[in-house]
Order: structure tokens, then sequence, then C-alpha cells
């Protein structure tokens, strides 16, 4: 018996889909300075489920970064499964 394989999303389409839910969600929350703008960086995490992308502004030491949003997209979906965002509301 031959069991079927899932076809599991690749990073760019996980990554274009979290850029629009990431974009989506910051609107409701305060801007970025322009220095903070500037120095953004995207961390992305591989986990037998999903695809997890930081968006954060570095610092001299990891643990002092700067996290912004977090957003996970399944694997197997496409789907956003959470939207994680660390800044003030408007």
């Amino acid at each position: 018996m031959m069991v079927e394989k899932k076809k599991l999303m690749k990073l760019a389409e996980a990554e274009a889909i979290a850029r629009v839910a990431t974009h989506d969600a910051l609107m409701q929350y305060a801007p970025l300075s322009d220095e903070d703008k500037k120095a953004l960086a995207l961390g992305k995490l591989l986990t037998d489920e999903a695809w997890v992308f930081e968006l954060y502004v570095p610092a001299d030491k990891p643990q002092d970064a700067k996290v912004i949003s977090r957003a996970t997209v399944s694997r197997t979906t496409g789907q956003v499964v959470a939207m994680e965002v660390f800044l003030p509301r408007l």
C-alpha cells in the first residue's frame, strides 16, 4: 500500500503569505520609528508543521533584539495559523 506524501509549502510561498498578513496586522498598531524601519530584519524558522517568520530589530546581543511581529504559516494548508504583534495598538 502506497502512502500519499503531502506536498509541503515552500519557503517563498509561505513568506509571501506571511508578508501580506504582517502588513495587514501592523496597520492596527503604532508606526515604527524611521530608525527601526531601516534596521528591520526577518527571521525564518521551519518546524514540522509550519514556517514561522519574525520581523525584528536586531541588537548587539541576540536576546536584546526587539521582536515586532511573528507570523506562523501552516506548511500543509498555507493558512496563517497565528499572527502576533508586539507593538502598542493605535
